[in-house]
């Protein structure tokens, strides 16, 4: 049985890996990635939250500007339009009591 297996780098498995593994290895390298990401995150003191934003908060947000409407189900630009919004409100230190009823 082991005279059959392949070897590495032997004609027609040079890398002398099966294609399972090696899908296995990159799925544990995007895992890798997104880890060191968060970990990096972490250290430089953000905090990584997750949101589940109602579709009348886009159409707020496009409303009122910001976020253009051909992006309504971009996670990434929702998510760049709230932390403006946010970074707005805390310049213009705006409180909840001072929001209009």
């Amino acid at each position: 049985m082991r005279a059959r297996m392949w070897k590495p780098g032997q004609s027609g498995n040079p890398a002398g890996v099966s294609k399972a593994y090696a899908e296995a290895v990159r799925q544990l390298s995007l895992g890798a990635e997104r880890t060191r990401r968060w970990r990096q995150k972490r250290r430089q003191g953000v905090t990584v939250v997750r949101l589940d934003v109602a579709p009348d908060i886009t159409a707020k947000l496009i409303g009122l500007g910001w976020l253009d409407a051909t992006k309504r189900g971009d996670k990434e630009a929702i998510a760049t339009a709230l932390i403006e919004l946010a970074e707005k409100s805390t310049e213009l230190e705006v409180t909840p009591a001072s929001r209009s009823m």
